[in-house]
């Protein structure tokens, strides 16, 4: 897709500090669209990626949340919002991740991940449809996982987390298309970016061993999911809604 696809549209893009996040708020300004960029603790990088989302020529800004206090998320689309003048797309792409078996799992952990993973996004869903909801318009990309769909040992907290936003997704697509608001799902298999790509770069063993079992024999990068992302809210797609939309390189079929 080439050209100003999303001009005049106003998106937010949660964990745009660095990799998926920030790949997808960059698209997103290339392709036309205002960007609020949420972050966390990443200061430097959330403000490269508004620094490049400006010098596209669109109005851009952001600022850094605690999603692990998930109720930062209402305040984070509220924010948004007022920046940009109103809201077309809300990414939720913000996330962590607990691998260990659910025995050695804290308390502390528990709450962690299903605030972050899930509790934000749901949050920030709420507040993003009663925004939209009086423009009978608008878009929302939240991001799964293939985890979310296939079980794994040592992964009990982040597969749940994931297939609770899958679940949503497919609720809020239903609850929300009378309205004129589209509700899809991203689910990435193994993406070279963040702390797996340290260890990918790091271990060249392992990082073959991985694209291995890979049917496409590719591991994505940031900008293969930011390319999904893109098609998701474009113009092009008026139909597609309550999609989990598996990128996997056909890992998981």
């Amino acid at each position: 897709m080439e050209g100003k696809i999303l001009a005049g549209k106003r998106a937010i893009v949660t964990g745009a500090s660095a990799g998926m996040g920030a790949a997808i708020a960059l698209r997103y300004a290339e392709a036309g669209a205002d960007i609020w960029a949420a972050g966390g603790s990443d200061a430097e990088g959330l403000k490269d990626t508004i620094d490049r989302c400006a010098a596209l020529g669109v109005k851009a800004g952001g600022k850094g949340y605690d999603f692990t206090q998930a109720a930062t998320a209402s305040e984070c689309v509220r924010e948004g919002a007022e920046f940009m003048g109103g809201l077309d797309i809300l990414v939720n792409c913000a996330g962590g991740r607990v691998f260990k078996p659910l025995a050695e799992t804290s308390d502390e952990e528990i709450d962690f991940i299903f605030a972050l993973n899930t509790r934000s996004i749901i949050l920030a869903c709420r507040e993003a449809i009663r925004i939209m909801t009086p423009q009978g318009s608008g878009h929302i990309v939240n991001m799964g996982s293939i985890a979310g769909e296939n079980a794994s040992a040592d992964r009990s907290l982040y597969c749940s987390t994931k297939a609770a936003v899958h679940s949503l997704t497919r609720c809020l697509a239903i609850e929300l298309g009378p309205l004129g608001i589209q509700v899809n799902c991203l689910a990435p298999g193994i993406v070279n970016s963040g702390s797996v790509k340290k260890r990918l770069d790091a271990n060249p063993d392992f990082a073959e061993m991985r694209r291995g079992q890979v049917p496409l024999g590719l591991i994505a990068g940031p900008e293969t999911i930011a390319a999904a992302a893109l098609f998701v809210v474009s113009p092009e797609n008026n139909y597609m809604s309550g999609a989990i939309v598996a990128l996997d390189g056909a890992a998981g079929a």
